[in-house]
């Protein structure tokens, strides 16, 4: 929905397999400059875990996402989370803790409660929304190229951003 600018949702949804790279423009509010950002959107599923890992080490910013309608999904992002950070240099990986499908209201399992704590806990923020209902999508990507654009000041720089 973040690449098409929110404009198609697939009525068949195919599950990212492995790891998809895409790059995205984006213009930083308040300035004349602008971000390019790489997008790494890699599979949950713990069959690619090996791939995506090889693929994206070291990410400069990250968003993590889970299903709120599933337990499997909200454990499996704490566990990438770690894989993620044992990667690093020793710095722990600045993002976002990205709750979706909160238009699953009778569905969901995982409170926004519990996804804040976790967040705190994992040192992210704490953002929700729903895709399909075109909510929250734009604000993860948006607050992280704010925070990256106030902490690096070469604007040709470029990072890669694991969602």
């Amino acid at each position: 929905m973040f690449m098409s600018d929110g404009n198609q949702f697939p009525k068949n949804y195919n599950m990212t397999l492995g790891v998809e790279i895409v790059t995205k423009v984006i213009n930083v509010p308040d300035t004349n400059s602008s971000v390019e950002l790489y997008l790494y959107d890699c599979s949950g599923k713990e069959f690619y875990r090996n791939l995506v890992l090889r693929t994206s080490s070291q990410p400069s910013l990250l968003i993590l996402m889970y299903d709120v309608t599933s337990e499997a999904s909200f454990t499996a992002a704490t566990n990438f989370y770690e894989q993620i950070n044992l990667q690093g240099k020793g710095e722990a990986v600045k993002g976002v803790l990205y709750a979706n499908k909160t238009d699953l209201v009778t569905r969901r399992l995982i409170s926004p409660k519990a996804g804040r704590e976790l967040a705190q806990k994992l040192g992210l923020v704490y953002l929700e929304g729903s895709a399909k209902d075109r909510k929250g999508i734009e604000e993860p990507f948006y607050f992280l190229v704010n925070e990256w654009f106030k902490t690096y000041t070469d604007k040709t720089q470029t990072f890669k951003l694991l969602a």
